[in-house]
């Protein structure tokens, strides 16, 4: 066999990213996948290497293993024997073609760009899967207390993305999403049974689309199984519950955290990840956690004993390419085989004393002016930390020009204008 004839009948193709690879022989009917790459600290570099053949002397697959793709001796071995399976292949020559392309994109990691800096921001950060809470191809992170209702939401966001449909102020984007439910908590049945309860309650017929995979082991042990089910099923939005259980180790070590987000992003869709808090009813574990979310919200709730619904507050704690957003009230009102989602305001909710003092305060004013003392009471606050609040957030309120002492809400245009005796001219509440 000639030279060029050699070259053209070995020559392959390679594709993928993110350490998983497939790569084919044309003409000669040979496809291999690579993933499960790891390089320890001397830079040996082993993956899991499958080979598959359509060759009339060995169709089907040949051989699977974990080697050292640096190592000359282990693709010798591997070579040797795939020969005992289809002796008219050069072997040696297809795997060190293989391992060497591998470990080209491998470590080459993303492509460098230049940033010429003159796109549109807005187009970059008006982007959304769900308005408000789930940015494109960014990680959000939700917790709080056990039984808070966060699988709840996560569901009901789940269900919206994958009907593309808007409701209770979450707008999806038209066309739907597929979604891919990552559980560590529960089972497929307890999910399943609340997917139907949140679609009843919407009143959705038909089925939906949504994809489930129970996990044991951490997401980024797991990854390239992950990555395969996102690639293969077109998956938009991966929700996990919950982080303590994907991170499979100490949630408190950096290196732990850092991996389990690594692997998030990794995936290139959008993520809702669920938490817990601890003791002191903060974030559980690592500042990492905190630093690597775009957006990060606190959920509680109301509940009386016997009640068949669910009060629910959702605070915006953290932004990084948007404001911060009014918090969010909801009530899951569960009926026979059914779930309602509406929307509440915080305010008229026993919640409302969650809700930050600044807004507190200005709540307590928005049926008219209140003295400090009168506000305090109210609050359950002391005098001296109700005048704090006003002072430092003097741009929301206005002191009164009468000898009361009274404050109200600055949202009238002509408030600054009252004199003595005034005020009962203005339409209360200012601030409904």
């Amino acid at each position: 066999m000639s030279q060029p004839e050699d070259l053209n009948l070995y020559a392959f193709e390679l594709s993928g990213r993110d350490g998983i690879y497939h790569a084919e022989w044309p003409n000669l009917h040979i496809t291999a996948k690579v993933d499960r790459i790891r390089e320890n600290s001397d830079h040996e570099v082993k993956a899991e290497i499958r080979i598959n053949s359509k060759r009339p002397a060995s169709a089907g697959h040949l051989r699977q293993g974990r080697i050292n793709i640096t190592s000359p001796a282990n693709r010798k071995s591997l070579a040797k024997s795939l020969e005992d399976r289809d002796a008219e292949v050069d072997w040696d020559q297809v795997l060190e073609a293989l391992c060497v392309a591998v470990l080209k994109l491998f470590r080459a990691g993303a492509q460098e760009t230049e940033l010429e800096g003159n796109i549109d921001p807005v187009s970059v950060y008006s982007k959304w899967l769900v308005d408000p809470i789930i940015e494109l191809n960014n990680p959000t992170l939700i917790y709080g207390k056990g039984s808070s209702g966060k699988s709840w939401l996560a569901l009901y966001i789940a269900v919206l993305a994958d009907a593309g449909i808007s409701a209770t102020g979450f707008n999806v984007e038209p066309c739907p999403g597929k979604v891919l439910i990552l559980d560590w908590e529960t089972s497929q049945l307890e999910i399943n049974a609340r997917v139907s309860m949140i679609r009843r309650g919407l009143g959705l017929e038909g089925k939906s689309h949504i994809w489930y995979k129970p996990m044991a082991a951490g997401l980024a042990t797991d990854l390239e199984t992950i990555k395969s089910i996102v690639v293969s099923k077109g998956i938009s939005l991966v929700i996990i519950d919950s982080i303590g259980s994907a991170c499979m180790g100490e949630p408190e070590s950096a290196e732990v955290v850092l991996r389990m987000f690594a692997a998030v992003r990794s995936l290139g869709v959008s993520s809702l990840c669920i938490d817990h808090t601890n003791k002191e009813n903060a974030l559980f574990g690592s500042v990492y956690k905190f630093n690597a979310s775009r957006q990060i919200f606190e959920m509680k709730k109301h509940q009386n004993s016997n009640e068949e619904c669910i009060t629910a507050a959702i605070f915006h704690r953290k932004a990084n390419n948007s404001k911060i957003i009014k918090d969010i009230g909801i009530v899951l009102s569960f009926g026979e085989g059914d779930v309602k989602f509406t929307r509440e305001d915080i305010r008229n909710t026993p919640l409302e004393q969650e809700m930050r003092m600044v807004d507190r305060v200005e709540n307590a004013l928005r049926y008219g002016p209140k003295e400090v003392p009168e506000i305090a009471a109210m609050l359950e606050k002391t005098e001296a930390h109700v005048r704090r609040v006003l002072s430092d957030y003097s741009q929301k309120f206005i002191r009164l020009s009468d000898k009361s002492g009274r404050y109200a809400n600055k949202v009238h245009p002509s408030i600054e204008e009252l004199i003595p005796g005034q005020e009962g001219d203005l339409q209360w509440p200012l601030n409904p």
